[in-house]
C-alpha cells in the first residue's frame, strides 16, 4: 500500500465514527470482495490481494456492531418508494463466482445472520471456461518461476510481437491484455507448458449450478456480472446492452430470482447516459451496482459500493476513511455520478 494512502488512513481512523456518520449520512454502506481464503489462490494471486476468514470475520463484527444488515429486497423497496436508505446499514456483495464464496464466505455470514448478493458470470459457471483475467494471473506465475530465461522472453516476444529484456517487462506487457486480446494467453500457455483446461478440471475455481442453487435455497440473492466479464468500454454498445440482458435474463431463469440484479464487470465510470437509458428501455434490470466508492446514482438505479478487500486495511479504519470522502464530496458537491450524454 503507498505512503500516502498509509497516512490518509490513519490520519481517519482519529476521527470520531458517530461525527462522520452524521455528516456523511451515507445511507446504506455496501462493501465488495471478490473472494476470501486463507490459501494461496494462484488464479488470483497476481490481479488483486484478498482478506482471509480471520480477517473477513472480524471485519463482519465490525460492521455488525456499527452497522445493520438489510437485504436487497429492502433496499429495492426503499428505491421503488423514493425512500431514503435506511441509516447505518450495510450490504455485502460479491463478485466473479469464485468458488470460495460457497467453500468461506456463505458459511461464515450464514452463522452471523447476515444477507449477501453473490453475483456469477454464466460463461465461468460449472467451470466450462477460465476467465481471461486468471489465465494472466497463471501466466504471471510461469514466467516469475523462469525468471529471464532468454528462450521464454524470445518465444514470448514472437507471439506478442514485441521484444523483452527481462521478466519484469514481460509481465508488464502480459498484464495489459485485455478481452480484446484476450487469445494471445493462449498462445502463451504452451510456452510454460500450462494448461488451462486441465487447471479447470484440477482446481474448479468457479461456483456450480448446484452450489449457486444452494446458496440461493439459503437466502442469498444471486445476481448477474455480465456474460463473460469484459471491459465494458472496450466493446461496442450493442454488446454491452446484450452482454447485461443475456447474463441477467441467464440467471433470473436458471436460479428463480425475484430480483433482477447486476454488477458491473471491472467499472462503469466510463459509460454514458444513452447505455443507460436503453438498458432501462428493456426492463431487464431491478437493480444495478458500480463500483465508484458510494456516490449517488440513484436516478439510473445504481449502487456504488467500495472495495473492502485489501489485507492491509482493516475496515474499521476503511470506513472512516470512506465516509470523510463522502463528506468532502458532498461539501464540494460531486457526490452525484454523472454521465455523458
Amino acid at each position: 500500500m503507498k505512503l500516502s494512502k498509509k497516512i490518509y488512513y490513519a490520519a481517519c481512523a482519529l476521527l470520531p465514527l458517530p461525527l462522520l456518520k452524521q455528516v456523511a449520512s451515507p445511507g446504506t454502506i455496501f462493501p465488495y470482495h471478490h473472494l476470501i481464503s486463507d490459501k494461496e489462490v494462484l488464479h488470483v494471486k497476481h490481479l488483486y490481494s484478498y482478506k482471509n476468514i480471520r480477517q473477513f470475520g472480524n471485519d463482519l463484527d465490525y460492521l455488525l456492531k456499527q452497522f445493520n444488515p438489510i437485504s436487497v429486497e429492502e433496499l429495492v423497496n426503499c428505491i421503488n418508494s423514493c425512500s431514503p436508505l435506511p441509516k447505518n446499514s450495510f450490504l455485502l456483495t460479491f463478485d466473479d463466482g469464485f468458488r470460495e464464496v460457497y467453500d468461506f464466505v456463505a458459511p461464515v455470514l450464514s452463522a452471523k445472520g447476515v444477507p449477501a448478493i453473490f453475483f456469477i458470470n454464466p460463461a465461468f459457471l460449472d467451470n466450462r471456461e477460465l476467465f481471461y483475467r486468471c489465465k494472466i494471473s497463471l501466466i504471471i506465475e510461469e514466467i516469475l518461476k523462469k525468471g529471464s530465461d532468454k528462450n521464454v522472453l524470445g518465444e514470448c516476444g514472437k507471439i506478442m510481437g514485441d521484444q523483452f529484456n527481462s521478466h519484469e517487462a514481460l509481465i508488464s506487457s502480459v498484464k495489459c491484455i485485455t478481452n480484446l486480446g484476450k487469445g494471445v494467453l493462449e498462445e502463451l500457455a504452451p510456452v510454460f507448458n500450462l494448461s488451462f483446461s486441465e487447471y479447470l478440471e484440477k482446481e474448479r475455481p468457479f461456483l456450480t449450478s448446484q452450489q449457486v442453487f444452494e446458496l440461493s435455497n439459503k437466502g442469498f440473492s444471486i445476481g448477474a456480472h455480465s456474460w463473460d466479464h469484459p471491459y465494458y468500454k472496450l466493446i461496442p454498445e450493442k454488446e454491452r446492452i446484450s452482454q447485461t440482458v443475456s447474463s441477467v435474463e441467464f440467471v433470473g431463469k436458471n436460479f428463480s430470482q425475484r430480483l433482477n440484479l447486476f454488477s458491473f464487470p471491472h467499472s462503469d465510470s466510463e459509460l454514458d447516459q444513452s447505455f443507460f437509458d436503453q438498458l432501462k428501455a428493456t426492463g431487464a434490470t431491478d437493480l444495478l451496482f458500480g463500483t465508484q466508492n458510494q456516490k449517488n446514482e440513484f436516478s439510473n438505479r445504481v449502487m456504488h459500493r467500495f472495495n473492502a478487500e485489501n489485507p492491509m486495511i482493516p475496515l474499521n479504519k476503511q470506513v472512516k476513511g470512506l465516509l470523510f470522502l463522502v463528506s468532502m464530496r458532498k461539501l464540494l458537491r460531486k457526490d452525484i455520478v454523472s454521465r455523458g450524454s
